[in-house]
């Protein structure tokens, strides 16, 4: 019976682990690349661009789907 309860988890929880994940994925592209930065290839300043990048979509889609689910949520229910 445990093991059904923790099958089924909201969406949003699912969605914020992977988002989570996420930040960490482009938080150690950025530390990695800064820690490669000074190197004699590019690559440590792309790594700090695309953390940077990653991040900034993963906060504006984010906030653009929490906008989108309060206002579909919003229209659903009766105004008085």
């Amino acid at each position: 019976m445990a093991g059904q309860v923790d099958a089924i988890m909201p969406p949003w929880k699912h969605r914020r682990r992977l988002i989570y994940g996420s930040y960490i994925l482009g938080a150690g592209m950025i530390v990695f690349g800064a820690i490669t930065y000074w190197s004699d290839t590019q690559v440590g300043s792309q790594l700090v661009i695309g953390g940077v990048a990653l991040i900034s979509i993963i906060i504006s889609a984010y906030v653009a789907s929490a906008t989108f689910e309060d206002v579909k949520l919003w229209k659903e229910e009766p105004h008085e």
